[in-house]
């Protein structure tokens, strides 16, 4: 009976009664300036993977509308009763009590025909904002790219970053160069960060947040791709971990498929439905063809190092795996374009701006063993004599410096600094 769309809306808008906003939704704030987006009309769309803390954001949204207007409906179609019905007929139904001004709806992807309703609510004006989250691109992106072109802003939210993650653990005003005291206390954050990962819950528990990671592996996987995809769970699963345990190595999908005992096309596919709701994601080498840079092999990263390191065999052991991959997250938050360069020798990352390759980064545990630091050195020097850098970075656990080299006759440099203080580096 749609009698309980209306208790199901109370119970996600506690201020629909009169009640006071509670407090607990608000969440700690975030790096993204939200509230400028209110002064434009456009469709806003949060996207990213789950539990990466869209929601937060959104209530922190509402409390600062609801200083001026308390028509304010927020839809949460992760919801059992709600995600029953249609948004036309929970807003129908809502409009029979009261009025609304501004629009919210949670896991939007959810919702069958949400893409036709908004467009017309927002070209009539229907509301004066619109805001969505979504937990799958291609859900998403599918039926908004020509319905809702022109209409809508897209903003890609992710887990914790390293400055965020302090901020939960009550650390915040750091200035480099930090005294020994906040050193020693980043650095054993950083170890937390980089052994637990960034989702804004696990930071803010201290036990039990392996079987909270374990917990959000298996969403991913039943929630967001079995419940949707007519696939086999117990592959799926072991395509999962199996690339969360080879996080930031090459890949072919033929010989993961061999591995498997899955067709390369179902390895193609399943990798494709990881990618949809940002569980992984691939890097390229860098090639000036798009052709050519298609058909090698690939890199796969996970979205949450805590999340790969409590399902994957050897991955919480490898820390040169973690660092990479925090790095490459890293990076991602930064809305770079990331690549890597393989040639006679091989380099971690390499950073495009419009057409041009602007740096080169290579990650390593440790350089204390020579032959690691010439190996390393020497990759990163054959990708800056590839794409006429003179300048090349080396980030480690916790090792800094400098090496000068010379490529081409040209004096170059190499930085080495530790990961953490890199990441506090970045604006």
């Amino acid at each position: 009976m749609k009698s309980d769309i209306i208790q199901a809306l109370k119970d996600w808008n506690p201020w629909l009664d009169g009640g006071d906003f509670p407090q607990e939704l608000l969440g700690f704030p975030r790096s993204y300036d939200l509230k400028k987006y209110l002064d434009i009309p456009e469709i806003k769309i949060l996207e990213g993977g789950r539990r990466v803390g869209k929601s937060t954001l959104i209530y922190q949204v509402i409390k600062i509308i609801l200083a001026k207007s308390k028509n304010v409906l927020y839809i949460n179609f992760d919801d059992e009763i709600l995600s029953q019905y249609s948004l036309k007929s929970i807003i129908d139904k809502y409009n029979e009590h009261a009025e609304v001004d501004y629009l919210f709806v949670d896991e939007v992807q959810r919702c069958s025909d949400w893409v036709p309703f908004i467009r017309k609510a927002y070209d009539q004006k229907q509301f004066k904002q619109i805001w969505l989250t979504g937990s799958n691109s291609a859900l998403i992106s599918e039926e908004y790219a020509t319905l809702l072109t022109g209409r809508k802003i897209s903003i890609h939210i992710h887990p914790l970053s390293f400055k965020e993650y302090l901020h939960f653990q009550g650390v915040s005003s750091l200035t480099l160069p930090l005294s020994t005291k906040s050193e020693i206390s980043v650095k054993r954050h950083f170890k937390e960060y980089l052994h637990l990962g960034s989702f804004p819950a696990i930071a803010l528990r201290s036990t039990l947040q392996r079987e909270l990671l374990i917990s959000y592996f298996e969403d991913f996987i039943y929630k967001d791709i079995v419940a949707r995809y007519e696939v086999k769970p117990t592959k799926l699963k072991d395509l999962a971990i199996y690339l969360a345990t080879n996080s930031g190595k090459q890949i072919s999908y033929r010989k993961v498929s061999a591995a498997l005992g899955l067709h390369p096309e179902t390895v193609n596919d399943y990798i494709g439905y990881f990618k949809e709701i940002f569980m992984f994601d691939e890097c390229y080498k860098f090639d000036f063809s798009l052709k050519s840079q298609l058909s090698y092999d690939k890199k796969i990263y996970s979205l949450d190092t805590g999340m790969s390191s409590a399902v994957s065999f050897k991955f919480s052991e490898d820390h040169g795996r973690q660092l990479e991959n925090l790095v490459f997250n890293t990076l991602q938050r930064n809305h770079k374009e990331i690549y890597f360069h393989k040639k006679q020798k091989e380099c971690d990352f390499l950073v495009k701006d419009n057409l041009d390759i602007t740096q080169a980064i290579q990650v390593s545990v440790s350089l204390s063993d020579p032959d690691t630091k010439q190996r390393e050195i020497n990759g990163l020097c054959e990708a800056m004599q590839s794409y006429g850098l003179e300048k090349g970075l080396i980030l480690t656990l916790d090792e800094e410096g400098s090496e000068e080299v010379v490529i081409q006759d040209r004096p170059c440099v190499i930085e080495i600094l530790p990961v953490w203080k890199w990441l506090l580096s970045l604006l």
